[in-house]
């Protein structure tokens, strides 16, 4: 039985190799190649600028790449005959601005993928989605609108519909950048919480404290580059290049000394 779950864990779910991207002649991703097994959660951080949420938006084929390829569990996403909306199924998008239908309920905003996408019938999609705002420890609040949420809350919502579709991996592009200082903790905890259940994800993030706590390794990316990757804890307190050293140094300066 422990074999079997070992290879489970070692699984691939997905991999990103020689990737690029460019806009109006400037070459936003350099080759950039990586790996996430099941289970695990990878930290992406860096500068502004450095190439973080292209590179998730290239993941989902929000944006098409230039150049390299990308496999979700063993299928070729960068193949011209990739069925996109199939693809994006698999995969969860936590956004830094919510993106939720204003004139939906947290309820409806959950449940509402579940009927188009995934073509569930409407009381089905409500004990799912009541399920998912449970453990984002939401129910109470399942019929508020968006209006009536906390930025914590409605990232939360947010969350939940993610989870909701029961999706292979979940990338994440600093979904606590927009909040209040107050209510990060709120996201963070529920986002520890999914990783500790080892829900495979991506999260783009400037949190260390949240990195060295869940995050099994660390991509530090600068001008479209992968320049240090590694566990959290080596990469944070003693990264390689100078380049590195600053940008924590720096996030020290801004944040001061978070709990692990």
């Amino acid at each position: 039985m422990e074999d079997v779950e070992s290879m489970v864990e070692d699984e691939i779910v997905l991999k990103v190799e020689d990737l690029y991207k460019s806009y109006n002649n400037v070459i936003v991703l350099k080759g950039i190649s990586f790996e996430v097994r099941r289970g695990e959660t990878k930290i992406i951080c860096g500068p502004s600028g450095s190439g973080k949420s292209t590179l998730l938006r290239c993941i989902n084929l929000l944006t098409k790449p230039d150049k390299g390829m990308i496999w979700l569990e063993g299928e070729e996403l960068t193949t011209r005959s990739i069925n996109i909306n199939k693809v994006r199924q698999k995969i969860g998008f936590v956004f830094q601005e919510f993106n939720l239908f204003n004139h939906l309920t947290a309820l409806r905003n959950v449940s509402i993928g579940l009927e188009v996408v995934k073509k569930m019938k409407r009381e089905e999609a409500y004990k799912r989605a009541m399920e998912v705002l449970r453990k984002v420890g939401l129910e109470e609040h399942a019929h508020k609108y968006p209006a009536e949420l906390s930025g914590g809350q409605k990232q939360r919502v947010a969350i939940a519909r993610a989870l909701a579709m029961n999706p292979s991996i979940i990338l994440y592009d600093e979904p606590t950048s927009a909040l209040d200082p107050q209510l990060i903790g709120e996201v963070l905890e529920v986002m520890k919480a999914l990783a500790r259940e080892k829900v495979t994800s991506i999260v783009v993030t400037h949190e260390m404290g949240f990195a060295q706590s869940v995050g099994d390794e660390m991509l530090f990316m600068y001008d479209g580059k992968i320049i240090e990757r590694g566990p959290p804890e080596e990469v944070i307190h003693n990264p390689k290049t100078e380049i590195a050293k600053k940008f924590f140094e720096r996030i020290q300066e801004l944040y001061g000394r978070e709990k692990r």
